[in-house]
């Protein structure tokens, strides 16, 4: 999940639409299956053969392969706060949608015009300076 853009939430089921896209979930099934479910299967199996986290269990393998375990926190780290601001855009973008002063009520709204009205309002780029700090 986490190799896929928040941006192609949108745009890749309409991409997919106009090119056709079967073809793209033989390789995709292809690597589900011979890929992600066996090593989801590992990591399962390793944490309950030696009954401890990321790093013990890599310990446990190999002294030098604690990295390995500290380097799978701290991508789920940083994954997590910037899913986090992810997730905070959308249901602001989500809540806003039943407001009554709905910006997609408008008759005309040009791509312009709702690209800005994602940066200003949504994720609050007009809070930001002129140097985009805070």
């Amino acid at each position: 999940g986490s190799a896929v853009g928040f941006g192609n939430v949108w745009r890749f089921p309409s991409l997919v639409f106009e090119y056709g896209g079967g073809a793209f979930f033989i390789p995709y099934l292809l690597a589900l299956f011979l890929v992600g479910i066996p090593l989801l299967v590992l990591e399962i199996s390793l944490g309950q053969h030696f009954q401890l986290g990321d790093v013990g269990c890599f310990g446990k393998i190999h002294e030098r392969l604690r990295g390995v375990g500290l380097a799978s926190i701290a991508c789920g780290y940083m994954l997590v706060t910037y899913y986090s601001m992810l997730l905070a855009w959308t249901f602001n973008a989500f809540f806003a949608s039943f407001r009554a002063d709905n910006f997609w009520d408008q008759d005309e709204v040009s791509g312009t015009e709702a690209k800005e009205y994602f940066y200003q309002n949504i994720i609050g780029m007009n809070t930001l300076g002129d140097d985009l700090m805070p």
